[in-house]
């Protein structure tokens, strides 16, 4: 019996719609990730951050890596960043800044490989990924959306050890805003919600502003986080020979570098299953 061309083109159909599907899911995949606004290319208007006047500056929105990372230079160089690399896994740079005052940068830069800036963002914005690689800090999280493209992150912190002792169970809320920047970058703006109720006056910030922009390179994500603080002085004490708001941004800065490993770890699993 001869098939004609029509049937056989009925035939493959289902097939191709497979095959269509299947490629979407690894070459457009949104990983259930909504956002809030979207813009076919980056913004080109950001302001300088100032040494001392680290209170009046915004990130804004759709702003590339490229234009934050450079827009921080005038308060660092480029070579501040160092290499970071943890028995846990984790890998990439950080770089620590004072900016006057109470107030601190802190950065971060990571390679994400083999895949999409909307996975990388359903990753970050899993919490048990977050308490898996903060265990020594986080006692628990909880994130979930209450918006298109809006989240709420529910932190509880351990007690931490200072200077000048150690602190009790330390709660805040923050508020996730998802962009998405032409056919596929992301930028996540982070912010403490100081209107919320179940923070604790004992926090490690009392001001917190942070921009994660995702970046597809090739297969590879690019991952830059920059986050402006104000540190509460009763976790980061400001001693006359020794000021430790240095070192809470570099502890800052290394917090969200477990997400590189997390997708070694994904590279690993599926090539070691196409072997076997």
């Amino acid at each position: 019996m001869k098939t004609t061309r029509l049937q056989a083109v009925g035939l493959l159909l289902p097939l191709l719609l497979l095959i269509a599907e299947a490629s979407a899911n690894i070459f457009s995949n949104d990983a259930g990730i909504t956002f809030n606004q979207h813009r076919r290319s980056y913004a080109h208007d950001l302001q300088k951050l100032k040494y001392g006047s680290a209170d009046t500056f915004s990130f804004g929105r759709f702003q590339s890596p490229h234009a934050i990372d450079k827009a921080m230079s005038e308060c660092r160089s480029a070579k501040s960043f160092k290499r970071h690399s943890s028995k846990d896994g984790k890998e990439g740079y950080y770089c620590s800044t004072r900016l006057g005052g109470d107030w601190v940068l802190a950065e971060s830069k990571q390679v994400a490989k083999d895949c999409v800036p909307a996975e990388v963002l359903a990753a970050y914005l899993d919490g048990s990924n977050q308490k898996k690689w903060n265990e020594d800090k986080v006692l628990d999280i909880n994130i979930a959306r209450s918006g298109s493209g809006l989240y709420r992150q529910d932190m509880v912190l351990k007690p931490q050890r200072v200077l000048t002792g150690k602190t009790t169970i330390m709660r805040y809320t923050q508020k996730i805003c998802v962009d998405k920047v032409g056919n596929g970058n992301y930028n996540a703006f982070v912010e403490l919600d100081t209107k919320s109720k179940s923070n604790t006056k004992l926090r490690p910030f009392h001001i917190l502003k942070v921009n994660v922009g995702l970046e597809q390179v090739g297969n590879d994500v690019h991952i830059y986080a920059a986050g402006i603080m104000k540190v509460n002085r009763k976790i980061v004490p400001n001693l006359l020979i020794f000021d430790a708001s240095g070192i809470a941004g570099a502890m800052a800065g290394k917090g969200t570098l477990w997400l590189s490993k997390h997708f070694q770890d994904r590279s690993t699993k599926i090539r070691n299953n196409r072997i076997e």
